[in-house]
């Protein structure tokens, strides 16, 4: 689970197999995968969010976009926790979501892919990290550092002598060497504006990361906003996302 602003994660992955059996009670990502076979889950991932608001230091806050932001955040958050109360539906969710990430564009031909593992109330991965492993994708996943920047690990083969261990944290610029960014979003517009939850952790990560290399974000479909009607606020540290993926469909963006 992530860990705290300020505090120390350690960077191993404790991991275990659920079987076919296995449902959400197993964890915030478990159940079975679309095989029905065991399938590999994080149960402890060092990810880098939280939902707690910290300042990212800028050298000119507009006050009114900050407090947009932070409205626009309990909104989002108070719908996510009224999804978690629907029984079953996050599977689902989990599901439809990597079968429309497998099926686009970003990831076709991606060798190398920087994702993370998906918390309550937040549209899955974990059916996505375990066919991106079985497609022989290499996966990184985030390690929060004490000073809320992002180290970054490769998440354990499935079987053989390496099962159950990772190489160790690569450090924070390995997302400069990928081919696919996957990122966790609030809400999306239609321009690539993203809004995260306001650690800014992903803002310092992506500066790391080559232009040419795609940024996706992934949200429920009710989270990606139409930039003509209900444009998010944007700030100098944000960087906008190249595409965007919710459990029915995926847009390349205006970015």
């Amino acid at each position: 689970m992530p860990g705290r602003p300020g505090q120390r994660t350690t960077p191993d992955l404790e991991l275990v197999h659920h079987g076919p059996d296995a449902g959400p009670e197993a964890g915030p990502d478990a159940g079975p995968g679309p095989s029905g076979t065991a399938d590999l889950q994080v149960v402890h991932d060092p990810t880098t969010r939280t939902d707690e608001e910290t300042t990212v230091p800028v050298a000119a806050v507009d006050e009114g976009r900050v407090e947009h932001k932070r409205r626009l955040r309990r909104d989002v958050r108070s719908a996510r926790r009224e999804r978690q109360a629907q029984a079953g539906r996050a599977e689902e969710v989990d599901r439809d979501l990597a079968r429309v990430v497998l099926g686009s564009a970003p990831v076709a031909g991606a060798r190398r892919v920087a994702c993370y593992t998906s918390l309550p109330g937040e549209p899955g991965t974990r059916t996505l990290l375990n066919e991106l492993r079985r497609a022989g994708i290499t996966v990184l996943l985030p390690v929060l550092l004490p000073d809320n920047d992002l180290d970054w690990e490769q998440r354990p083969a499935p079987t053989g002598a390496s099962a159950g261990r990772g190489p160790g944290p690569l450090g924070p610029h390995a997302i400069a060497d990928v081919d696919l960014v996957i990122v966790p979003a609030l809400s999306v517009d239609t321009t690539g504006a993203r809004l995260g939850q306001g650690g800014g952790s992903y803002d310092r990560a992506l500066a790391r990361v080559p232009h040419r290399v795609p940024v996706m974000a992934l949200v429920h479909d009710e989270e990606l906003q139409d930039a003509a009607v209900s444009p998010l606020p944007v700030e100098v540290h944000d960087r906008r996302v190249q595409a965007v993926a919710t459990p029915t469909r995926w847009l390349w963006l205006s970015a």
